[in-house]
């Protein structure tokens, strides 16, 4: 047995199958070429170099920045209701709250307005029942001043 090197011109181009060297072959109706004479004219697929860096795709994909985490099928989005929640018991500082679940959303390659929005909305309401509440207890008691 005889080594040949890889770059030889049986290991590049590759031989005929059996079942193309077939002769008895019935003849196709229209007297079109059968298929050991299509394989056999079908050109050969170029070897690719056996150095060099591999072939660059002619529309690369974009590629993630590492620990970015993308939205599975089945992931929920984090929830905006804890945001209110907080917000109305503590005021300024669930922006804690917002920025953490904003983070989260844009990672997972979601808006973060759902989130800024009901911190906004939460502590308008809240202001609002506050005045509300206030203008109440003056007018109730008589405590107003001028």
């Amino acid at each position: 047995m005889t080594a040949e090197p890889r770059t030889s011109q049986t290991w590049l181009s590759p031989s005929t199958p059996a079942a193309a060297r077939q002769v008895h072959q019935a003849p196709l109706q229209g007297g079109s070429q059968g298929l050991a004479a299509r394989y056999q004219a079908a050109e050969r697929p170029v070897a690719r170099p056996l150095f060099g860096p591999p072939p660059t795709p002619a529309y690369p994909a974009r590629q993630a920045p590492q620990g970015d985490l993308f939205a599975a099928p089945g992931m929920l989005p984090p929830s905006v209701w804890p945001v209110a929640v907080w917000t109305f018991l503590f005021g300024p500082l669930a922006i804690i709250s917002v920025l953490a679940r904003g983070n989260k959303a844009g990672r997972m390659g979601l808006s973060t307005t759902p989130y800024w929005m009901a911190f906004g909305i939460t502590t308008a309401v809240t202001y609002a029942l506050g005045c509300a509440l206030y203008m109440v207890v003056v007018v109730a008691l008589g405590l107003y001043t001028l």
